[in-house]
């Protein structure tokens, strides 16, 4: 899983560093074929009542409804059964068919670009020692031990290389990678810490040395390669994905993507493989990468090749900040989160799959149409999309005197310079302009309750504020196509200006002081 650093994100620039985480019901059995199976690549998700796919729609608005009660920071989620899309909700300020980033889910479509490597001869097997796929590599400390490491270890997460780079260890490992000039050869020197295939430790630096050799057999980038042998045969045309400093795909994280074309990557799998009459993945592969390979113990009971694995029966892709693709045989079922969700709370897209999408799931034949319930769940989705306006407070004196006023602060570890607020009466925006590192960006922000979009370095940025006193101004901020929020208070007094900015995902806050520059 994939953490920035809150000098890169907070308030107005977001730089990605380049290293940058039991059912209920009926059960149907065994794996039934859903309708994107025979479907083209120009596949368009067909909708459905959740009656007419045997689910509850009272269940699922349940769902939405808790979402929205308890502040759930959930962005979107899509319900798939049969094939069908049974429930879609969008949470406001974040936009129907935006692109967000998916992190670690990355790490699963990677293993499908493995699997497909193997397929047309690129790899021999899953039993090639690592060190033969870079013969040009030696390891700086001899380490008999990792001549055994295999692809199939690195897919596993059991290579026991001393990577230490997860959120256990606070991402140490990946900034260390950073400040190398050769990933591939870094990697490769790290000690070990024990044998090959003896524990499963999750690691970011493995997940990108897949991509280093996909490269390297197959003469395309992961994304190339992706791009006709996966996303294209599913008709996924609009997705990213970073790249390392040496042009290497970074393999554990870094692709973004359409809510609805990651639910694909869901759906190929639940159909083992197969797409529009194509087989995509080779069977063989997806069901060897959603079986147990190794105890995990961890975010799930089990680990595949890239996938998490959960005895009641599903598998997970699953992504830093609440990023989950959930496949269900069982039930015929894919459900997709996306979320923006601080590490206490990473497990909610689950508890709400559990509690709410699976004992909705009560039937594999059609239930009794339930206009009511179809009706609820609708009205509900549509109210979650947008937030209601409320009415402008009258301006405070202060906001008068600080408008139009540039506040500059001392170098700090942030990379605040300078900012200054506009406020019009009768307005129900401001503006601001920030002087942050080497760049200088200006927003809206909206005073009446509803976040002002605006595209910025790449990034799409919502800001809303309001005065809580004569004195203090707040500002609220999400990056609503990345896992990033936060806010900031101002509080003015004289020709200074105290700025609390707080990153909630980071959990990390910094007091500067501002003071009038002109």
């Amino acid at each position: 899983m994939l953490k920035l650093s809150l000098a890169f994100v907070i308030l107005v620039v977001l730089t990605l560093v380049p290293w940058c985480a039991p059912p209920q019901g009926l059960e149907a059995t065994g794996r039934t074929m859903a309708a994107a199976e025979q479907a083209p690549a120009s596949f368009a998700w067909e909708r459905s009542t959740p009656e007419e796919q045997g689910m509850d729609s009272e269940r699922l608005a349940d769902m939405v409804e808790t979402i929205k009660k308890h502040g759930h920071r959930i962005r979107s989620v899509t319900v798939i059964r049969n094939g069908l899309m049974v429930a879609d909700a969008t949470f406001a300020p974040f936009q129907p068919d935006t692109w967000h980033i998916v992190h670690s889910c990355t790490k699963s479509i990677m293993s499908a670009l493995i699997g497909i490597a193997i397929e047309e001869g690129h790899i021999g097997s899953v039993e090639t020692p690592l060190l033969d796929f870079f013969p040009e590599k030696v390891p700086a400390t001899p380490d008999e031990r990792k001549r055994g490491i295999t692809l199939k270890h690195l897919l596993s997460m059991s290579a026991g290389l001393r990577t230490e780079d997860s959120y256990l260890y606070r991402w140490r490992g990946l900034r260390e990678l950073g400040e190398s000039s050769d990933w591939i050869q870094h990697i490769i020197d790290l000690p070990m810490s024990e044998a090959p295939g003896t524990r499963f430790e999750y690691s970011n630096c493995v997940a990108f040395l897949l991509a280093a050799i996909l490269q390297k057999t197959t003469g395309s980038s992961a994304l190339s390669f992706a791009k006709e042998h996966l996303f294209g045969p599913l008709g996924i045309t609009e997705v990213d994905w970073r790249f390392g400093p040496q042009g290497i795909n970074l393999g554990w994280s870094g692709i973004s993507m359409k809510p609805h074309d990651i639910a694909k990557i869901g759906l190929l799998y639940l159909n083992e493989g197969r797409w529009g009459g194509e087989q995509v993945v080779p069977e063989e592969w997806v069901e060897e990468s959603t079986k147990s390979q190794i105890h995990s113990g961890t975010l799930s009971d089990k680990y595949g090749y890239q996938w998490w694995i959960d005895d009641a029966g599903y598998f997970m892709m699953l992504g830093s900040g609440g990023q989950f693709v959930i496949v269900h045989p069982g039930k015929n079922m894919v459900v997709v989160f996306l979320s923006v969700l601080e590490s206490d709370d990473f497990f909610t897209p689950e508890m709400l799959f559990r509690n709410f999408v699976v004992p909705a799931a009560v039937s594999s034949d059609p239930l009794p149409a339930n206009p009511k319930g179809v009706a609820r769940l609708e009205a509900l989705s549509e109210a979650v999309a947008a937030t209601a306006a409320e009415a402008v407070a009258q301006l405070p004196e202060a906001a008068g005197r600080v408008s139009g006023r540039t506040y500059a602060f001392d170098p700090n570890p942030v990379g605040f310079k300078k900012f200054c607020l506009i406020f019009e009466p009768g307005k129900s925006e401001a503006q601001l302009a920030v002087s942050f590192g080497p760049k200088n960006v200006q927003v809206s922000l909206g005073l009446d309750n509803v976040h002002r979009i605006t595209r910025s370095e790449g990034f799409l940025r919502a800001y809303r504020g309001y005065w809580k006193d004569e004195r203090t101004f707040i500002i609220d901020y999400e990056v609503i196509d990345y896992t990033e929020r936060g806010g900031a208070r101002l509080t003015f007094g004289g020709d200074s200006v105290t700025v609390m900015i707080e990153d909630v995902i980071e959990g990390e806050s910094h007091e500067l002081i501002g003071r009038l520059q002109d």
